[in-house]
């Protein structure tokens, strides 16, 4: 199952706190073609509500930093023994408790951290410093990657929950659901 939201453009206030989201979420995604790097995702909300409690087998989410407004991508990979309208159900549940109930403090201090390690991991060495310099450069500018790590650091749990409530809402996304051949 394939779910897309819209997100907004890198240069958007709003991009840094859907990062934190994403994180939250499903694990922090690497931002770039490229990506470097690898934090995992077993503490992430989704891994652990959709995972661990044999709804899916698999979680991963993910954007790009844009020019333009794009889509968060959710892909699950759906446990043999659920229904798509199962995982569905469960998901709306997690994205619901997230927007209805406050987001604790270490838990965003935890997203943050794994999001700016795993960009800390995708610039380390200088062929990627170089791709940041120029891709920056076609969506925001150069500051945007210099100033990226600090601007996380500055997402409160209010601003997270603020970004699901506008952003994750079942009447603004596209659910695409891929079969095998022969599948149910």
């Amino acid at each position: 199952m394939q779910i897309a939201y819209r997100c907004p453009a890198a240069s958007d206030p709003d991009f840094y706190a859907f990062t934190i989201l994403d994180s939250l979420l499903a694990g922090p995604s690497s931002l770039n073609m490229f990506g470097s790097g690898s934090v995992g995702q077993r503490t992430s909300r989704l891994y652990q509500a959709l995972v661990e409690n044999e709804m899916a087998i698999s979680v991963y989410g993910g954007m790009n930093a844009s020019i333009d407004p794009g889509t968060y991508n959710l892909n699950l990979t759906l446990h043999p023994s659920r229904s798509p309208q199962e995982l569905l159900a469960a998901l709306d549940g997690e994205l619901a408790n997230l927007t209805d109930n406050a987001i604790p403090e270490a838990e965003i201090a935890r997203a943050v951290k794994q999001a700016q390690a795993l960009f800390a991991y995708g610039s380390d060495n200088i062929t990627n410093q170089a791709f940041w310099m120029g891709y920056a450069s076609s969506f925001a500018n150069y500051d945007w990657f210099l100033n990226y790590l600090g601007e996380l650091s500055q997402v409160t749990p209010e601003q997270v929950q603020a970004i699901a409530r506008r952003y994750l809402q079942a009447e603004n996304r596209v659910v695409g659901l891929y079969r095998p051949y022969g599948g149910r």
